[in-house]
């Protein structure tokens, strides 16, 4: 004598898999990292300004080391990736923006 199948889905043997988390290359020393270990940079207002994933739109990242900082301002490569045209003040207030 056979049992009957269960109505429904089958309970799923495997737990859920973790997912991995998104990676993001820096535009300063060009490594490719977690999304979590880089600030992400967004232009809000027409200025540039550290963004926690709230707004959506253009960004790019940077990593927390003061090279990477001090190349893509070199490089100008934020106003690349933006599409924006950066001043020393807007990187000044940047940074003053990450360490508060």
């Amino acid at each position: 004598m056979s049992r009957r199948p269960r109505r429904g889905r089958a309970p799923s043997r495997r737990l859920a898999a973790k997912r991995p988390e998104p990676e993001r290359t820096c535009v300063g020393c060009h490594q490719v990292k977690p999304r979590t270990e880089l600030h992400r940079l967004s232009v809000a207002d027409g200025a540039i300004a550290v963004n926690p994933r709230r707004v959506s739109g253009r960004s790019a990242y940077l990593c927390h080391d003061p090279a990477c900082w001090a190349a893509a301002q070199k490089r100008r490569a934020l106003d690349r990736a933006l599409q924006v045209r950066s001043t020393p003040q807007d990187w000044e207030r940047l940074r003053q923006g990450i360490l508060n």
